[in-house]
């Protein structure tokens, strides 16, 4: 039961006061229109923090499309480096153990259009995709392009593709390479729908001509979506950004929030039921217009100045989120302890402002970790290794980077299977962590590539010792199911005093190292100094 104190703290017994003090003194105009500006600030307010969460997402995605793309590119310029004819693009692929982690599938095609190699299916050849608009686009801009939304001849799946062109050593344009992303797999619809979970309305992604490619309701993938004037999606595309609300989907009234994608021609919105986004303005709304037919009657002079008094703690809410938007405060400022309905709708701020830091924050987690070992991923060490070096510049002490490769890898793949590979590139990452020491960084670049940075070395001859403790640390075998396998590694080690070295360098020198080790057959390490000429030392 409620105490009888809280009472006097509520909202309505503040209304009902400033009601007994209109019919004497005040009219009811002055106090209606109070209402009506408190109500239009408050949907101001809620649909900002929508969109501020909105914004994280289409970040998210545009971060994700910008790797890919930037995987087939790096993949193109190996193929010219090394001269790979189209007829050598199959082994090349099925080699890339992180195309499988991006795309449902990676193809290649020649200038005619034909199928030359396919990750997912190596016997599929009778493909041809001459027609298609994605590649007659990067035949004539001879540039990458992100396709529309189609279904896929080769699974039945509905799919978009980025694409990339294939060059030759001397730049001529020799084919294609297309990597495939499955709209409905669960690394790319599951985690929008994740950022939605335990709240009211949905995320959708619409093109810029109106086709669906993400829903909640994976049966309206590929089809066009009703663009006529007043309807949701044509008020999702009427303008790059923004909000709108009373916009009927499906026949119930919704608060509109969307962003256009910068890295494809896709809009990302939110449709949020009105009922539950402006669940907060409900009670103040039926009581406005419970006094609004009480105090027709009555002037409104000292109405409207009580009103404006009470009302101040939505003002202050209003300055606190243009505050936190500005970065001049913290969301703390929302959990105050008064205990009206002004108290109640600030916490209400509070918790779902801290929904979008957790969001933020799992983004960031997403964006710079691999999924399969808990490391560092590729993004988070191009930028670690750069502080790592400038940090070592300033300290005057060596610092050190390993690349390692599993030996045989490929091996282990191709007779005991990929569930096989990942246990050990599982437990791999595991020794790994364990065998350096804390002021060490682990990060796995791709499929069976790690890397580490060394900091606050003793000395360069420091090396020698952590090289035994990752080949020690990798001698015991592997457990994979029922059976025990040998699992090597050959390391490559570079290290530099020179506060000038550059990341570039450093990887340079750490992969001449990792090529003597093979060269040398491989299982052990190499320590080679950034700017020497060959590779010092080789255990």
């Amino acid at each position: 039961m409620r105490p009888v104190s809280s009472i006097f703290f509520s909202f309505k017994f503040k209304i009902t006061t400033l009601v007994i003090a209109l019919v004497l003194f005040a009219g009811i105009g002055s106090g209606g229109i109070s209402l009506l500006i408190a109500e239009s600030e408050l949907r101001q307010v809620i649909a900002r923090l929508e969109l501020s969460l909105l914004n994280g997402a289409a970040v998210f995605i545009d971060n994700d499309l910008q790797n890919k793309r930037q995987l087939l590119k790096s993949l193109t310029e190996e193929i010219a480096v090394h001269g790979v004819a189209l007829g050598q693009v199959q082994g090349l692929l099925e080699n890339h153990e992180s195309l499988r982690e991006a795309f449902f599938n990676v193809n290649a095609f020649d200038l005619d259009g034909n199928l030359v190699a396919s990750l997912h299916d190596r016997r599929a050849k009778w493909v041809n995709i001459a027609e298609r608009k994605y590649f007659q686009d990067t035949i004539r801009l001879q540039e990458g392009v992100i396709s529309a939304p189609f279904k896929s001849t080769l699974s039945g799946q509905p799919v978009v593709v980025l694409t990339q062109p294939l060059r030759d050593n001397d730049g001529k344009l020799v084919g294609i390479l297309l990597g495939a992303i499955d709209l409905l797999r669960p690394s790319f619809s599951a985690q929008l729908d994740a950022l939605r979970a335990g709240a009211d309305g949905y995320l959708f992604i619409v093109t810029d001509g109106g086709v669906t490619v993400h829903h909640p309701d994976k049966n309206r993938i590929l089809e066009k979506s009703d663009d006529q004037p007043g309807t949701l999606v044509e008020a999702a595309l009427r303008s790059p950004e923004g909000w709108e609300d009373g916009i009927l989907d499906d026949g119930v009234p919704v608060l509109l929030v969307h962003k256009h994608l910068r890295e494809a021609d896709w809009t990302i919105g939110l449709s949020y039921p009105v009922r539950s986004a402006f669940s907060s303005m409900l009670n103040v709304r039926l009581r406005a217009l419970l006094g609004a037919a009480i105090l027709t009657c009555v002037a409104g002079l000292f109405g409207w100045a009580i009103t404006k008094d009470l009302l101040r703690p939505l003002r202050r809410l209003h300055r606190h989120v243009e505050d936190i938007s500005a970065g001049r405060a913290h969301i703390n400022v929302f959990d105050v302890a008064r205990k009206d309905e002004f108290g109640h709708l600030s916490r209400a701020f509070y918790a779902l402002s801290q929904r979008r830091e957790q969001a933020e924050v799992e983004l960031h987690r997403l964006a710079t970790t691999d999924v399969l070992t808990g490391l560092n991923n590729r993004r988070m060490f191009d930028s670690f290794l750069p502080q790592a070096l400038a940090r070592a510049a300033r300290s005057g002490q060596p610092v050190g980077l390993a690349i390692l490769d599993i030996d045989h890898f490929k091996a282990i793949n191709d007779t005991l299977g990929h569930p096989a590979g990942d246990q050990v590139l599982v437990e791999f990452a595991r020794r790994l962590t364990g065998a350096v020491r804390t002021t060490d960084t682990v990060a796995r670049l791709a499929g069976d590539e790690f890397v580490i940075v060394f900091e606050q070395l003793s000395s360069a001859n420091e090396m020698d010792v952590l090289g035994e403790k990752i080949l020690a640390a990798m001698r015991a075998p592997f457990s994979l199911g029922t059976q025990l396998r040998e699992v090597q590694t050959s390391v490559g080690i570079a290290v530099t005093i020179n506060a000038t070295a550059t990341a570039e360098e450093v990887m340079r020198a750490a992969d001449q190292a990792l090529y003597g080790v093979k060269a040398a057959g491989r299982n052990g390490y190499a320590v080679n100094p950034v700017g020497a000429e060959r590779v010092v030392r080789v255990r």
